[in-house]
């Protein structure tokens, strides 16, 4: 594994622990006051986002990689003929 994979993943853990961190603070303060809801909708278009953006750049990456590998295989034949 790359280590840049390593900061992704320890970056996307803490996003994800923070977001659930601030709906449980707003699950015990309850009530619907706006600031609550404010916390409630932020925090899960948050997780949301980096959850999308994650597997989106995970799977772009993958085919960018992918393509290298193919690329380089084919380079490789194409020396040996």
């Amino acid at each position: 594994m790359e280590r840049s994979w390593r900061y992704r993943r320890l970056m996307v853990f803490l996003i994800v622990v923070s977001c659930l961190c601030m709906l449980f603070a707003a699950l015990l303060i309850g009530g619907s006051d706006p600031v609550t809801l404010s916390i409630v909708s932020g925090a899960f278009m948050t997780l949301i986002a980096v959850a999308g953006g994650y597997l989106g750049i995970a799977a772009w990456d993958d085919k960018v990689k992918g393509k290298e590998i193919l690329d380089g295989i084919s380079d490789r034949l194409n020396e040996r003929q």
